[in-house]
C-alpha cells in the first residue's frame, strides 16, 4: 500500500457483511466512485450505512463477519491490508466522522490541540483559527483554548469537522455530519464541505438520513434497504424522480409526512401554565470572567401543549434545559410546575419535583448505560422515582414498552442490540416512567431518518394529548417544529427575539433572524431546482451491481 496519495477513487465489488446470527447486514454492494467525486449513502436506520462507511477504514465493529468482496482505494486492495498498511491509511489517507462528535474529540484536550495535532505541515495558531472559522466557529483564542465540555452540541460537530479536515485527507467518510446543527449551520457546513472538497480534489462519502443535506452536498446519491443497493444515480434526478418505491417512500416521508403548514388555528387557548420559567439569567465562569449565555428569558408552558424552542446552535437553549431540571443554577430567574417554585439545584428539589420534570436527550445510546440490559434501566427508574415494589415495577415496565410501541421481549436485551428509533423509544419510556408532568425532548429526532423520525413524532403527540403533558421540545428542523409544535419561542444570543403560534411565527416571521431560519428551510424540491439553475460540472459514479 502506497504511503501516500494525490487522489483517491473507490471501488466497492461484491461486498458482503454478516452478524452472528448470519443475517446479512451488506448483501453484494458494489459501486464505483471517481477520485474527487461526492457521494452520498442514504436509508433507514439497520440499512446498513455505517457498516459501508466502516469498510471503507478496513474496519467492521465487532459481532460482524466479512463474507466477502474488496474494497479498493486509489487501487490498493483495503481488506487485504496488514495492520501497520492500515494504521497509515487511516492518517495519511482516509478521515472518518462518526455519529457521535463527542467521541471523535478527546475531553481533557483544548480545542486548539483537537486540532493542531493531525495537521500536516504548518501548526501556527493562525491556521488553528482559520480551520475553525472555516466551518461557522469564532476563530480567536478564547474559543480556541476552551474545552469540549464548554461548548454546545452544535459546536462539538463543528469542531470535530474541522478536526476530520485538519490532515487534508484524499478521502473524507462523513456519517451524520449534520445531526446536531440548525438550519443555518448546516447549510454553512454543507458549503464549507463542498468547498474543501473541490479545493483539495477530497473523494467525499457522506451517509445521512437528512436528504436535505445530502441533496445539496453530494453529486451522485447510493440508497440502501436492508444490506442492498436499491438505487443509484445522480442526487438531483434521483430524489426528483426515484424509480424504487423504497426511494420514493424516503422522499415522501422527507417532503410528505411531515406537512409544512400544521394548522389553521393558533393553537390552543391559553389557561394557567403548568410550566412557566421567569426572567431566567444564566451564565458561565472562565476562570475570572463570567460569559452570560442567556439573558432575560421567560416562557409558559401549557398541559396538554407543545412548545418548540429554536435558535442556531449556541443560541442558550441546552442552558435554559440544564436550569429547568436545576443542573445549572441561573444567576437570576425562577422555575415554577403548576404554580409551585422549584429549587434552582436539583439537588435541593423534592422526589416529586424531581419527578415532575423528566428529559429525553438527543443521544439515547450515549444516555443509556451500554452494560444495563433495557429491563433494568426501566426498572431502576421506577423503584428509584416511585419506589415501586420488583414486581409492581415489572409489570409497569411491560406496560410502559407497550405504551412506547414496543414488545416487552425487548426487555432482555442490550442498547447496542437496539435500532436507533427502539432506543428513542426506550429513553421515552425511561421518562415517562417518572410520570412527569413536563417532558423536555431535546432534537429527539436528529439521529433518526425520516421513516423512524415520523412514528417518534406521533408518539410525542399522543403522549401530549392522551396525558396532558406538557412538551418542551428543542429542535433544529422546522418541519419537525410544524408537524408537533402548538407555540414556539425563538432564542438569538441568549434572548427571545420572537415568540407565538406556530403558524404565525414561521408563517409570517417578524424577526430577521427567525425570516434567515424559515428562509433556510427548503424542500427536496426546492434544492433541486436551485442545483439545476447553477448546472455545476461534477464527476459521477456508476453502480456496478
Amino acid at each position: 500500500m502506497t504511503a501516500a496519495f494525490s487522489g483517491a477513487g473507490i471501488e466497492v465489488d461484491g461486498l458482503t457483511a454478516e452478524d452472528q446470527a448470519g443475517h446479512a447486514i451488506l448483501r453484494d454492494v458494489s459501486f464505483s466512485l471517481p477520485s474527487g467525486a461526492r457521494l452520498g449513502i442514504v436509508g433507514e436506520s439497520g440499512a446498513g450505512k455505517t457498516t459501508l462507511a466502516l469498510g471503507l477504514l478496513g474496519h467492521f465493529r465487532p459481532g460482524l463477519r466479512y463474507i466477502a468482496g474488496s474494497i479498493q482505494v486509489a487501487g490498493e486492495e483495503i481488506l487485504a491490508a496488514s495492520p501497520s498498511e492500515l494504521r497509515r491509511y487511516r492518517r495519511t489517507v482516509i478521515s472518518y466522522l462518526g455519529q457521535d462528535p463527542a467521541a471523535a474529540l478527546t475531553p481533557n484536550m483544548r480545542v486548539v490541540s483537537q486540532v493542531e495535532e493531525l495537521m500536516r505541515g504548518g501548526r501556527s495558531a493562525k491556521l488553528v483559527h482559520a480551520r475553525l472559522a472555516a466551518v461557522g466557529l469564532p476563530g480567536n483564542r478564547d474559543f480556541a483554548r476552551r474545552y469540549p465540555h464548554e461548548l454546545s452540541g452544535g459546536q462539538l460537530q463543528r469542531v470535530a469537522i474541522a478536526r476530520a479536515l485538519a490532515p487534508d485527507p484524499a478521502v473524507l467518510v462523513l456519517d451524520e455530519p449534520s445531526a446536531s446543527l440548525d438550519l443555518m449551520t448546516r447549510r454553512l457546513i454543507t458549503q464549507e464541505i463542498e468547498r474543501q472538497v473541490r479545493l483539495r480534489g477530497i473523494t467525499l462519502v457522506m451517509v445521512s438520513h437528512d436528504l436535505n443535506m445530502v441533496a445539496r452536498a453530494v453529486d451522485k446519491l447510493l440508497v440502501l434497504h436492508e444490506g442492498a443497493v436499491v438505487e443509484e444515480g445522480d442526487v438531483t434526478a434521483t430524489l426528483s424522480q426515484p424509480q424504487h418505491s423504497y426511494t420514493r417512500e424516503l422522499v415522501a416521508a422527507c417532503d410528505g409526512t411531515l406537512p409544512r403548514v400544521l394548522k389553521n388555528g393558533t393553537g390552543p387557548k391559553r389557561k394557567s401554565p403548568l410550566l412557566s420559567a421567569q426572567g431566567l439569567v444564566a451564565s458561565y465562569r472562565r476562570g475570572r470572567e463570567r460569559s452570560t449565555v442567556v439573558d432575560g428569558l421567560s416562557l409558559t408552558l401549557e398541559a396538554g401543549e407543545c412548545l418548540a424552542l429554536i435558535g442556531m446552535s449556541g443560541a442558550g437553549k441546552s442552558t435554559v434545559v440544564n436550569c429547568l431540571l436545576g443542573l445549572l443554577e441561573p444567576d437570576a430567574g425562577t422555575v415554577a410546575v403548576a404554580g409551585a417554585r422549584l429549587a434552582s439545584r436539583v439537588r435541593d428539589r423534592t422526589v416529586p419535583q424531581r419527578r415532575s420534570i423528566q428529559f429525553v436527550p438527543q443521544d439515547p445510546q450515549g444516555s443509556l448505560n451500554p452494560r444495563r440490559r433495557v429491563g433494568d434501566t426501566l426498572l431502576h427508574a421506577l423503584r428509584s422515582m416511585r419506589g415501586l415494589s420488583r414486581s409492581a415495577a415489572e409489570a409497569e415496565a411491560r406496560k410502559l414498552m407497550e405504551r412506547v410501541r414496543l414488545s416487552p421481549a425487548l426487555l432482555s436485551r442490550f442498547p447496542r442490540q437496539l435500532s436507533g428509533g427502539e432506543r428513542q423509544r426506550i429513553a421515552i419510556a425511561r421518562a415517562l416512567a417518572a410520570r412527569p408532568r413536563v417532558l423536555i425532548c431535546d432534537e429527539v429526532t436528529s439521529a433518526l431518518d425520516v421513516s423512524v423520525e415520523a412514528s417518534i413524532l406521533d408518539l410525542i403527540d399522543e403522549l401530549k394529548r392522551e396525558s396532558h403533558l406538557a412538551v418542551l421540545l428543542i429542535a433544529h428542523d422546522l418541519r419537525v417544529v410544524r408537524r408537533i409544535a402548538d407555540h414556539v419561542t425563538v432564542l438569538h444570543n441568549g434572548r427571545v427575539v420572537e415568540q407565538g403560534a406556530v403558524s404565525e411565527v414561521l408563517g409570517a416571521p417578524q424577526h430577521e433572524f427567525t425570516r434567515a431560519i424559515v428562509e433556510a428551510d427548503q424542500t427536496l424540491s426546492e434544492i433541486g431546482e436551485e442545483r439545476l439553475q447553477q448546472n455545476p460540472e461534477m464527476p459521477g459514479v456508476s453502480a456496478t451491481t
